[in-house]
C-alpha cells in the first residue's frame, strides 16, 4: 500500500524532484562520513621514507578516487532526470536544445557530459545556465502577452456589464404607484397634490388683481349730468 501511494504521488514532478534531491543528500552525507575521516588521516600522515610518501599518497589518491565514484552513483541519476525534465521544457517554449552527443567522440557536444559509471546524460554547468536564462526570458514574454489580452477581456467584460446594467435600469417600472409622480427629490408625490399646486399658483387674474375703475369727478360751474 505504501509503495503504491509513493508511486502516484511521485507522479508529480516537484514531489519526485523534491524526494529524489533529499535520497541523494542523506547517501551524499553517509559517504561524506565514511570517507572524510580516512582521507584526513591519510593527509596528516607522516612518512619517514619516499617509499611511505608513495604508498600514502597512492593510498590517498585511491580512497579520493573511490569516494568520487560513490558520490557520482548517486548524483549522476539525479542530474540526468533534472536535464531531462529542463530540455523538455525548453522545447515546450520552442527553444532549440542540442541533440545528445558524447564529447569524447569526434562529433561531440560541449553541451552535453555523460555519466562513465551509469551512462545517464547530464547539461554542462555553462550550458545548464544558459538554457534557465532562456526559458525564463520565454516565461517573461509569455505572461507578459497573457496580461495583455487579459486585460483586453476584461475592459470588454467591464463594458458590456455596465451597458446591461443601464439598460436594466431603463426597463424598470417606476416604483411609485398610480396617481402619483416623482418629484425633484426623488419622492413619491400624489398627483392630485401637484394639480392643486398648480391651481393654487395659476389662479385667474380678474380674481386676483385689483379694481383700476376711477370715478370721473364734476368740472366746476356745472351741474352733474343727470340720465
Amino acid at each position: 500500500m505504501a509503495a503504491f501511494f509513493l508511486k502516484q504521488i511521485r507522479r508529480i514532478i516537484a514531489v519526485a524532484d523534491w524526494l529524489d534531491d533529499r535520497t541523494a543528500n542523506r547517501e551524499i552525507s553517509a559517504l561524506r562520513q565514511r570517507y572524510a575521516p580516512k582521507v584526513a588521516e591519510l593527509e596528516k600522515r607522516r612518512a619517514a621514507t619516499d617509499e611511505e610518501k608513495k604508498r600514502n599518497w597512492e593510498e590517498l589518491q585511491a580512497t579520493l578516487a573511490e569516494w568520487h565514484d560513490m558520490r557520482d552513483l548517486v548524483l549522476d541519476p539525479v542530474y540526468g532526470r533534472k536535464a531531462d525534465r529542463l530540455t523538455a521544457k525548453a522545447r515546450k517554449y520552442g527553444i532549440s536544445v542540442p541533440d545528445r552527443k558524447d564529447p569524447s567522440s569526434e562529433a561531440g557536444d560541449e553541451n552535453w557530459d555523460r555519466s562513465r559509471l551509469t551512462g545517464d546524460w547530464m547539461l554542462t554547468n555553462e550550458y545548464e545556465q544558459t538554457l534557465r536564462g532562456q526559458i525564463r526570458d520565454e516565461q517573461r514574454a509569455s505572461y507578459d502577452e497573457f496580461r495583455k489580452w487579459a486585460t483586453l477581456v476584461f475592459a470588454i467584460v467591464g463594458s458590456l456589464l455596465a451597458f446591461i446594467s443601464i439598460r436594466t435600469k431603463q426597463k424598470q417600472p417606476d416604483p411609485c404607484p398610480r396617481n402619483y409622480y416623482r418629484n425633484d427629490s426623488g419622492e413619491c408625490v400624489f398627483a392630485l397634490q401637484k394639480n392643486s399646486r398648480q391651481a393654487l399658483g395659476q389662479a385667474s387674474p380678474a380674481q386676483t388683481a385689483p379694481s383700476t375703475r376711477t370715478v370721473e369727478k364734476p368740472s366746476p360751474g356745472k351741474s352733474p349730468r343727470s340720465d
